[in-house]
């Protein structure tokens, strides 16, 4: 079982004073799963490592995708064969450093002819070769009548048949979060809430930035003999805070993302449909919630929650209407919320969004700062490993001694990767423990935390009162969120329900019915006034507002529901 970590408020404080005190030899600026993933790969290599992160780990894109460790089928048709070589190659890895957080599960793509199979056929053939997919994950194809019992609402009209393809499900933030806290439990110096606002230049050369304290009102310097730019959207914007003459090199789209009931589709499984435009529509169930995804398209400017138009929910409403036979077509009165990420990719003239290259590049400037854009989820590790082979260049030529490394960044277990392949088993043990707590309610901290539910589990048999849900009809409990806050350095609600807990996005309520205990159980122990607890509860709740209603409202509905399911 994994050491815990401490990233309580008070280990945040200690490392607010060590960033100032110290000089790293990495210095990393963004907490997203490539930022993460850097720290994690450069404290393996035995180096002093510091990450600071703006707003909180996981915060932008690296908590909105699609959810998926990609084996990267669809690179195939941009003839982008070692994408998918390598990214099917990290779907195993991720699986052996975190088995809670890569699920194989079967996606159900429905054809409409033969000439749809033969094309799929090639693609699906191609990919298992160079993937060297097992043998209990390989693709097949059932006929219209197989497909129909495996998912009866799909429309029986026009189907020929269907593909089954292996990928596997993982929980985007909850996989940062566990990067996070293993590069701590390497010795990594991190804190989020923090946020560098000017590089300090000294000879012409970046050697540390200036930071603000989002959370305490405070300032501090901090010094890296390498500073790396891995702020994800914000690559350009971090990166022409050293460069005044500088021009922007990323190109960013949007992925937009919408739930709903999963009552109202009834699916067993993944079903990709296509949207009217011929592209790959995902409808992926998540308990009570099955979210649909995602768009492609060109975003100008840059938000912390990118905004979501009307068009882009009622494109993939649409596409499931297509798709699925249902009791009335999706509207927008089903929507649960939407979301959007926005992807940094590079910038590449004359394509359109869906043909840019997914493939990450690192750049160097002038002033030695390192910064990394595009990039995949997936292939999270490998960036990272590159990153940090060309940092550790940069150390040698400047006269630092490489320490020996600590281990291999393919073998050692994430934080909460110590369950074993047998999730089910792990369940069954944690439930014999409380037997009070719903099974249901293990096997979602299970999916969230891996091996680290057991500590959840160990604060509930101490405590019965923290193993109480805080509604009838939820799974939430003090304990889950004073472990969040002790040993995940979650400082907000949004922090907890948002990225730690999950319950904004799978909840069909959005956590809102549990914002108000979560604002009491975080100013316990953070020691919030009530004017404070008050203002993180509205906060958050706010925010869930803000991803019920896209732009531009839903009074479209009508015209939506109208656009029959087969129009």
């Amino acid at each position: 079982m994994s050491t815990q970590v401490d990233l309580s408020v008070h280990a945040r404080r200690r490392n607010l004073q060590r960033l100032g005190d110290e000089v790293f030899d990495v210095l990393i600026v963004g907490g997203g799963i490539t930022g993460a993933g850097i720290a994690r790969d450069a404290a393996l290599r035995g180096l002093r490592v510091a990450l600071v992160e703006r707003t909180d780990f996981a915060a932008g894109t690296s908590s909105r995708s699609s959810k998926l460790i990609h084996g990267g089928l669809r690179y195939l048709q941009q003839g982008d064969v070692g994408l998918v070589r390598e990214s099917a190659n990290e779907r195993y890895v991720v699986r052996r450093l975190a088995p809670h957080l890569a699920q194989p599960v079967p996606m159900l793509f429905p054809l409409a002819n033969r000439r749809e199979y033969a094309k799929l056929s090639v693609g699906m053939w191609t990919f298992d070769r160079l993937a060297g997919v097992s043998d209990g994950e390989r693709h097949r194809f059932v006929t219209a009548e197989a497909a129909l019992e495996l998912e009866p609402r799909l429309d029986a009209s026009e189907l020929y048949g269907a593909a089954i393809h292996y990928e596997y499900v993982t929980d985007d933030a909850r996989l940062v979060t566990e990067v996070v806290k293993s590069a701590a439990g390497l010795g990594a110096v991190v804190a989020n809430h923090l946020e560098v606002v000017r590089f300090i230049i000294e000879d012409g050369k970046v050697s540390g930035v200036e930071a603000s304290d989002r959370l305490e009102d405070a300032e501090l310097r901090i010094h890296g003999r390498v500073v790396i730019n891995a702020a994800g959207p914000w690559v350009d914007r971090v990166r022409l805070l050293s460069e005044s003459d500088g021009k922007p090199r990323l190109r960013l789209t949007k992925g937009v993302h919408v739930g709903v009931p999963s009552e109202r589709l009834g699916l067993s499984g993944i079903v990709v449909m296509n949207a009217r435009d011929k592209r790959a529509v995902f409808a992926i169930p998540r308990g009570e919630v099955t979210y649909l995804g995602t768009t492609d398209t060109d975003y100008e400017g840059i938000d912390d929650y990118p905004r979501v138009s009307w068009e882009d929910v009622e494109y993939l409403l649409d596409a499931v209407n297509r798709t699925l036979v249902l009791d009335a077509p999706l509207s927008g009165d089903d929507v649960i919320n939407a979301w959007a990420g926005l992807r940094p990719l590079l910038q590449q003239e004359g394509k359109n969004p869906t043909e840019l290259s997914r493939q990450d590049e690192v750049m160097v400037n002038g002033a030695g700062l390192v910064s990394i854009a595009g990039g995949k989820l997936t292939t999270f590790r490998r960036m990272a490993e590159r990153v940090m082979d060309q940092v550790c260049a940069k150390l040698v030529e400047s006269g630092v001694a490489l320490p020996p490394p600590v281990a291999l960044s393919d073998e050692h277990v994430l934080s909460g990767g110590h369950t074993g392949r047998d999730l089910a088993g792990f369940v069954d043990y944690l439930a014999s423990r409380v037997r009070e707590v719903k099974r249901s309610a293990i096997e979602r901290l299970v999916r969230l935390y891996g091996s680290n539910a057991l500590v959840i589990i160990d604060l509930m048999e101490r405590d019965p009162d923290k193993a109480r849900p805080f509604t009838h009809l939820s799974m939430l409990s003090a304990a889950e969120v004073e472990y969040n806050v002790k040993h995940e350095m979650a400082m907000t609600v949004c922090d907890v329900l948002e990225r730690r807990t999950r319950l904004l996005l799978w909840d069909v309520g959005c956590g809102l019915a549990e914002a108000e205990k979560t604002g009491e159980v975080m100013a316990d122990l953070l020691g919030w006034d009530d004017a404070r607890r008050e203002s993180e509860v509205e906060r958050y709740r706010s925010l869930v507002e803000t991803m019920k209603e896209p732009v531009g409202g839903s009074d479209s509905t009508g015209d939506l529901s109208a656009s029959a399911a087969h129009g």
